[in-house]
């Protein structure tokens, strides 16, 4: 081989290698949860989907434990076009949706199976539709669990909520559910309830056993309470910015990795659930109270204002497909 060869094969390499890596398009997701959780998860299973349909030429780094700001600051940016991918609640997208927060009334899920029926459906994406119009598109739903009451007393009617100062996320149907059973529902940013718990800012709060665990509430809350007001719907959600700059086969890589991460979040979230209610069972540092079906009827009842104030707001079009939904599903009363 000639030197003159040897030269030209070298620069066409270097080319190629050069043209790969500046085809490929790093993109990022933002969101607030711990590493140890299912929610945090669906991020790393959505991201090694995204590489591997690819081939590497759409890559998308993972940031979690706020590392780019708490929710609010994470929507801001996605609007923006600043981050590309968020992992949030429903229920701190109502400022952006009337539509979103019907997910916050009260015991609206009879079960995990029916809730899943529910995120499959046409129903579900008609909901979270209008968000694309504030720049906000969703790729999909995934359960975080359902949402119980941790506290330092034991809880098992409504009425023993009263007077309690409790954290709830900045959503008016969520706060509505503790003021209506006479609790003093005080919105709080996630980061900060940790140390209102300590410092008695606040008496209580109300999260997934999951978030209860991974935040350390169990290490200074006796009781958990599992009544299960909320069955805590999340959207993987992305910029629409973003989404508008990828072409036809960027958008198909994202769509399927999409999915496949909030299916692997609906097959892994209520195992893990389980696995971590069965270990608070067996050890001797918290008290778990499990409600019989009259006691959870107890706090439906009592929080059926919530649904006088809200339902038509939200929808009861929406509300009544949703039931119907729901109709071939046994209730089952929500122990994870």
């Amino acid at each position: 081989m000639t030197m003159f060869r040897r030269v030209t094969l070298a620069c066409a390499a270097f080319v190629l290698i050069g043209a790969s890596a500046v085809s490929a398009r790093e993109l990022v997701l933002g969101h607030t949860g711990q590493p140890s959780i299912t929610f945090s998860g669906v991020g790393l299973q959505f991201s090694d989907k995204v590489k591997e349909l690819s081939g590497g030429e759409l890559t998308v780094s993972v940031m979690g434990a706020s590392a780019l700001g708490n929710n609010r600051e994470g929507i801001e940016q996605i609007q923006q076009g600043m981050t590309d991918f968020w992992l949030i609640s429903t229920g701190l997208l109502a400022p952006f949706s009337n539509t979103v927060s019907i997910f916050d009334l009260p015991y609206l899920f009879k079960s995990e199976k029916a809730a899943l029926a529910f995120m499959d459906s046409d129903v579900a994406r008609e909901i979270v539709a209008p968000l694309e119009e504030k720049g906000i598109k969703a790729l999909g739903y995934f359960p975080m669990g359902w949402r119980h009451i941790h506290s330092n007393i034991a809880i098992r009617k409504p009425e023993q909520l009263k007077g309690v100062k409790i954290r709830t996320e900045p959503a008016p149907i969520r706060m509505a559910i503790f003021n209506a059973m006479g609790a003093s529902a005080i919105p709080m940013d996630f980061g900060e309830v940790f140390t209102s718990l300590q410092q008695g800012v606040i008496d209580a709060g109300e999260q997934p056993l999951e978030n209860i665990k991974s935040q350390g509430f169990d290490t200074i809350q006796k009781y958990i309470t599992l009544d299960g007001h909320i069955l805590d719907p999340m959207l993987l959600v992305m910029s629409k910015i973003t989404w508008e700059s990828l072409n036809e086969k960027e958008q198909r890589w994202v769509t399927e990795a999409a999915k496949f991460a909030c299916d692997w979040g609906r097959e892994n979230i209520f195992g893990n659930s389980k696995k971590l209610l069965e270990a608070y069972k067996a050890g001797t540092q918290n008290i778990i109270i499990e409600l019989t079906n009259e006691e959870r009827e107890a706090f439906r009842k009592a929080t059926q204002p919530v649904y006088d104030e809200f339902l038509e707001k939200v929808g009861k079009d929406t509300y009544d497909k949703i039931m119907k939904i729901q109709e071939s599903f046994p209730a089952e009363s929500p122990q994870n």
